[in-house]
Parts: structure tokens; C-alpha cells; sequence
């Protein structure tokens, strides 16, 4: 299993396609073609043919053969041997040229972000997951400073418990404090408390 098959798992590909198909000048039937070969293949149907997709969709078998056989001079779908010596359809292609795009983006993202995502993997003590990276980013894309979410991820210690869902419910109440405070109220701190505390309770009983 090669790093492609890892990532695979932890990122969605077919999200990533219909975000992007128009950058890779891909056509709405291509795109159909791609999706409908890997519905085939995770039915058990290792080998797509012009036959097999004009049955799945409304193509006939003239244009079922011309869009597969354009995927394929693209390298976007490879037609390999496997260890019986039958060709199989592979979307290997379409697949490392959509993952390689995302990490790139991700890591130029990450180089504005990178001072808090540093912290946040230092007291975690270990790489964040793309699904925390992307929680990070939207906080601060939803005008919460560092500063507030520093100060969140305090909390989250001294609490305890080290989990991004607990820090962005902690960041949601911050944002209640304020509206509240603008509204000319004083004490919110009993009910702020009761809910921290299960949120703590919660958390702890799903890591258990």
C-alpha cells in the first residue's frame, strides 16, 4: 500500500473531482465516466468496458468507447494486468493527480497558518489530521484571532482535554460571551461552566 492508498482513505476524492473537473478541463461526461467507474469497481466489476458503461448510464456503446478511451490517452484510468494476467480498470491517475493538488494547496495554505498550526501539533504531540487543519483554517478564515484561539487551546489544556471539537465549542461560547456583553449583560459565567463541563464529560466518556 503506497502513500496514495493511505490518503485515499482520509481524503474524498469524488468531492475533489466535481470541485475541480473544470481545471482539468474535464467534461460533465468524463466526470460521469470516472464516478460510474469506480461504482462498477466497487461492485465487484474490475474490468470497464464500453459495453458495461453504456448499460450503466444512457451513453451508447459509440460514445461509452470514446470517452473511455480518452480517459485513458489522459492517464486518468489505466487498464492494468493483474496477477491472473485479465486487464482491470485502475482510476489510479485521476486519483494521485486530485490528491497531489490538495496537498499542495494544503501546504500553501498552511504557510499563513503555520505559527498556530505549529503550537496546536507541539501540545498535542503529534501531526494533525486534515479534518483539524481544516477546523483550524476555518476558524481563523471566520475571524477568530490567534490570540482567542491560543487562548482556547489554554483552556483545553488546563481541562485536559486535548481535542479540536472541545476547543471549537470553547471558541463558540467566547462568541457568546461577547454577543452578550454587547447586549449589556454581565454574567454568563454558571451557565458557561455547566456547559464546559458536558462538553469535558462527553468527550471523555467518547475517548474512553
Amino acid at each position: 500500500m503506497d502513500k496514495y492508498d493511505l490518503l485515499e482513505k482520509q481524503i474524498d476524492w469524488k468531492n475533489l473531482l466535481l470541485a475541480n473537473y473544470k481545471k482539468l478541463n474535464l467534461s460533465e461526461d468524463e466526470v460521469m465516466t470516472i464516478l460510474m467507474c469506480q461504482y462498477s469497481i466497487d461492485h465487484n466489476e474490475k474490468t470497464i468496458t464500453p459495453e458495461l458503461l453504456s448499460i450503466m448510464t444512457n451513453y451508447d456503446i459509440k460514445k461509452s468507447s470514446n470517452l473511455l478511451t480518452s480517459l485513458v490517452n489522459k492517464s486518468l484510468i489505466y487498464l492494468e494486468e493483474d496477477d491472473n494476467g485479465k486487464f482491470v480498470t485502475t482510476l489510479k491517475g485521476i486519483k494521485r493527480i486530485l490528491i497531489d493538488d490538495f496537498i499542495n494547496n494544503q501546504e500553501d495554505e498552511n504557510e499563513t497558518t503555520s505559527p498556530i498550526i505549529d503550537l496546536f501539533e507541539i501540545e498535542f504531540g503529534r501531526p494533525l489530521s486534515f479534518a483539524e487543519l481544516e477546523t483550524i483554517k476555518s476558524w481563523l478564515n471566520n475571524g477568530y484571532s490567534e490570540d482567542l484561539i491560543k487562548n482556547a487551546l489554554r483552556e483545553a489544556i488546563i481541562h485536559k482535554v486535548l481535542n479540536v471539537r472541545y476547543i471549537d465549542k470553547i471558541l463558540l461560547n467566547y462568541s457568546k460571551q461577547e454577543e452578550v456583553k454587547k447586549e449589556g449583560y454581565t454574567t454568563i459565567s454558571e451557565s458557561w461552566r455547566k456547559d464546559m463541563k458536558e462538553s469535558i464529560q462527553t468527550l471523555n466518556e467518547k475517548d474512553k
